[in-house]
């Protein structure tokens, strides 16, 4: 038991560590333990800083293009925010094993740099079980960058076709015992995007330092800044001329509709906390993760009137109305988890026991307003109309506590491995509407469970079976005045993981099926009010792989077919439909060869393929988003094979998109349509020491 948890506090094997190559072995985010994926009965998907690297991902939503069960074509040259759904259902980003804060509207939302991040991991399906209020397609965990007691250093300039100018820097080490360690992480890049007149500012750090005074402790604190300061990279067009033809011709996705100088977006966000660990014995280990976060936004722009969801394009179809708008939105959290677990035989069944209690504290508040904004032509803009800064119309706030006692065991006996976990949640919810001085409080209380049956064959196949439910509170009230209840979901999924020993190859499996109850739908006695009627399915298979084979190879694949259908609602134009922005069929392969041996050692290239099917943009499956496929391509050069004397200096390009294909992502309405990104093509320098 003592070599195990050695074992657990090794940068290797941690789950929360450094990824050699492509392939993840281990992750804590599926049972908080740090346990094999092999032995997890759900469906995992970690994308590592090598990976991230290679593709040259700048955000989350890029790092995530080759991995199952994630659609990200919403909006994926937004520069606010990172827009994903898994399994059809739009999660929320956690930092480091806990929720990071969302705004009561969504228009605080947290972007967290990629180069702070070592690790992205999907746990996909519903985790309530573990983490309380979550969607039913599953969540996404960033993981930060600890410190290292293996010196991590690097500088990497980059520059791209949009004109944007970046570094990172990773600097970190400590001293020879490995008893303190630190390290800096962080970020600075300026320039243009793709939109004409909107330029992309952010300087991120984040700075960590572990102290262990003893063998059986570890103290990390983590921090992090970051600050933003952009504009609306995500343009809203009409369909005629993006989507459908236009005689005028095709709106050029450079097209900004806003007004320069005027537009604006900034966010601050700032973290601070720490993780504490302690084992007592060979028995009892206890954790403590602690974290105050804050995310503050400043909008306001002009756009297409679709934004507002009236009529953008006028009748001479070049002409488009637009409206201004503004909300400022703030949030916070203070989270907190504390675990004990236990590691225990009883006869012939080993157990990894786990007690947990967390707490959540999270605040928003925010001040909207809309107003009207001059036309604009299309095709032969002319800018600087006077814009009238919109009345602040909703100032609204709300306060959110959520406390959540788990229990997990998971239980080995040969080579079954059994997974049960439970969790009850209570919230109390109070919504503040500073204008009208009402106040409305709600509380909310769930049981959330998992049970997950995995056996492991000696030559590295497990199969699985799991069963697991989820809720998410909803705010309102029904027409007779009480408070909704919250969602629940509840999803049976089969699988198999395959990882042949000795080798670095994982090759995954699943087969899922979640149904969703007590969706709003309108009140059929009075359609200002809604009742809790509704339900959504959603239903598919997923296939991936991930391999770093010898000689320089790397490779990823990976499938999706997802099957959703709105299967109870009050409207019936609704009923049978597809859900909105979830393609049924999406497929992508990545590899990168880097040559070993001969005159061009050093030398290596990679390419890709992304295959995004349609979908739709509206509940009622009227808009079609046609399938697409892009392209990526990168070269790369070891510049030590040319000249020992530059050793740890690589030089690398990359393109996303590579034949500039012009596609829309998807549309919310006729009048919001976005497109896609076009081709960026980025050089760097990295030094590595």
């Amino acid at each position: 038991m003592r070599t195990e948890t050695a074992a657990r506090k090794g940068t290797f094997q941690q789950g929360n560590g450094p990824i050699q190559g492509y392939v993840a072995h281990r992750s804590l985010v599926g049972t908080k333990t740090n346990t094999p994926l092999l032995e997890v009965p759900q469906a995992i998907s970690v994308v590592g800083r090598e990976q991230m690297t290679d593709q040259n991902a700048q955000t989350v939503v890029q790092a995530l293009g080759y991995t199952a069960g994630v659609a990200t074509n919403n909006s994926p040259n937004d520069t606010r925010f990172e827009s994903l759904r898994i399994r059809g259902f739009q999660p929320v980003l956690y930092l480091d094993g806990m929720e990071l804060p969302y705004g009561a509207s969504s228009f605080a939302q947290p972007k967290i740099d990629l180069n702070l991040l070592e690790r992205v991991e999907v746990l996909k399906g519903p985790s309530s079980s573990l983490y309380g209020q979550i969607a039913p397609g599953g969540m996404v965990n960033l993981v930060s960058r600890l410190p290292s007691a293996t010196p991590v250093n690097s500088v990497e300039f980059l520059a791209d076709s949009w004109g944007r100018a970046q570094t990172n820097f990773d600097i970190g080490g400590g001293d020879p015992k490995g008893d303190v360690m630190y390290r800096i992480a962080g970020t600075l890049h300026g320039g243009g995007t793709q939109v004409d007149f909107v330029d992309d500012f952010r300087g991120a750090i984040a700075p960590s330092l572990t102290w262990r005074p003893d063998l059986d402790t570890t103290f990390t604190f983590l921090s992090g800044y970051q600050r933003d300061v952009t504009g609306l990279a995500l343009q809203f067009f009409p369909a005629v001329g993006t989507l459908y033809p236009n005689p005028n011709g095709r709106i050029p996705l450079t097209k900004f509709v806003g007004e320069p100088g005027f537009d604006h977006f900034d966010r601050t966000q700032y973290w601070v906390g720490y993780q504490l660990e302690h084992s007592f014995n060979e028995v009892w280990t206890v954790r403590q993760s602690l974290r105050y976060t804050g995310v503050e936004t400043n909008t306001y722009a002009v756009a297409g009137a679709g934004a507002l969801g009236s009529t953008a394009l006028r009748p001479d179809l070049e002409t488009l109305n637009r409206g201004v708008f503004s909300f400022p939105e703030d949030a916070t959290a203070l989270t907190m988890d504390n675990e004990a677990e236990a590691r225990f035989s009883t006869g012939p069944l080993a157990h990894v026991a786990l007690l947990g209690l967390d707490y959540r504290h999270a605040t928003s508040e925010l001040n909207e307003g809309f107003g009207s904004a001059p036309a604009v032509n299309l095709y032969n803009t002319v800018y600087g109309a006077p814009i009238t800064f919109p009345v602040t119309t909703i100032h609204s706030g709300q306060t959110q506590d959520q406390t959540g006692l788990y229990l997990q065991d998971q239980i080995a006996l040969g080579r079954w491995r059994l997974t049960l976990s439970g969790r009850h949640d209570w919230l109390n919810t109070e919504t503040l509407n500073f204008i009208k001085g009402t106040q409305q409080n709600q509380d909310d209380e769930a049981f959330s469970g998992r049970a997950g049956l995995n056996y492991v064959f000696d030559f590295g196949l497990s199969p699985y079976v799991a069963y697991a439910r989820s809720f998410q509170p909803m705010l309102g009230l029904t027409q007779a005045g009480t408070p909704f209840k919250p969602t629940t979901a509840e999803q049976v999924e089969v699988g198999a993981k395959y990882q042949p020993v000795g080798t670095n190859l994982l090759l995954t499996a699943a087969l899922f099926n979640i149904v969703q109850q007590n969706v709003t739908t309108p009140d059929p006695t009075n359609p200002l009010f809604s009742v809790q009627t509704g339900e959504g399915r959603s239903r598919g298979a997923e296939l991936e792989a991930t391999a770093s084979l010898t000689e320089g190879l790397k490779l990823i694949g990976s499938y999706t077919y997802t099957d959703t259908e709105v299967t109870k609602t009050n409207t019936l134009s609704q009923l049978g439909r597809q859900f909105t922005v979830t393609p049924r069929n999406q497929a992508a392969l990545w590899a990168d060869y880097t040559l070993q041996q001969g005159q061009f050692a050093g030398f290596g290239w990679g390419g890709g393929i992304r295959y995004i099917g349609e979908s739709y943009g509206d509940a009622a499956n009227t808009i079609l988003i046609p399938g697409y496929t892009l392209v990526d391509a990168a070269l790369h050069y070891d510049l030590s094979y040319l000249d020992p004397r530059l050793r740890g200096v690589k030089l690398a390009m990359n393109a996303t998109n590579l034949f500039d294909k012009y596609y829309v992502a998807t549309c919310t309405s006729l009048n919001a349509c976005y497109l896609g990104s076009g081709r960026t093509i980025t050089g760097s320098v990295r030094y590595t020491w």
